[in-house]
């Protein structure tokens, strides 16, 4: 979205006149997750970059249940119903998949998808409890290749993306150094709902931190 965080903290700032002033590192206490799942190199430059902050501990914070798509499945449905029915030629094949999936969702399964997301929520609080912020690699691999078709690189992509989505709670993003074949790794830095400033304030320490490494 942007060059770095100072220029992600200027655009946000059009959306909501956040403060985003750099704070200590040494006064934040983070919690690191998915690690294990992430490649070696990824994994290393992520800790690396936790252990910038004043603490950090490993934690098992919840991946997003396998049964949440189908809430926000129906979502899409409900929009792309009617014109889907009408104009459904004009639809490119990226997206048709997905919304043919999205209408084939049942009530039963978006009823168990709404009660998945309102339990992962009170989840993935309580996991977080007693730190200020989650450090979790973006993705678990250095950039894929284009080669790559849509459906094959959605899983992996979205795995440690897609539940703050889920959450509704913000992240941020930024490259923490060198991993598999020299592309940058990408660390997430996320915290509750709300609390954008602190995410923001602590990505622009920790990318100043990182310059210095």
């Amino acid at each position: 979205m942007a060059g770095d965080v100072g220029a992600c903290a200027a655009m946000m700032r059009a959306l909501d006149p956040l403060p985003s002033t750099p704070l200590e590192l040494a006064d934040v206490r983070v919690a690191l997750a998915w690690v294990a799942d992430a490649d070696p190199g990824v994994a290393e430059r992520v800790r690396k970059a936790a252990a910038l902050f004043g603490s950090s501990a490993e934690i098992p914070f919840p991946l997003m249940p396998a049964n949440i798509d189908p809430a926000f499945q129906r979502e899409v449905a409900e929009v792309h119903r009617d014109l889907f029915a009408e104009h459904g030629e004009l639809y490119g094949a990226n997206v048709r998949w997905k919304v043919e999936r999205a209408l084939e969702v049942t009530d039963e399964e978006c009823e168990e998808s709404v009660a998945a997301r309102h339990q992962y929520r009170i989840d993935a609080l309580e996991a977080l409890e007693g730190f200020d912020l989650l450090v979790v690699p973006t993705i678990g691999t250095v950039a894929p290749s284009r080669s790559l078709a849509e459906r094959e690189l959605r899983p992996s992509v979205l795995r440690f993306t897609e539940p703050f989505n889920v959450l509704g709670w913000p992240a941020l993003a930024l490259p923490c150094g060198p991993a598999e074949n020299g592309l940058p790794a990408s660390v997430s830095l996320v915290a509750p709902a709300g609390e954008d400033a602190l995410v923001l304030g602590a990505g622009l320490a920790l990318e100043a931190a990182l310059e210095r490494c």
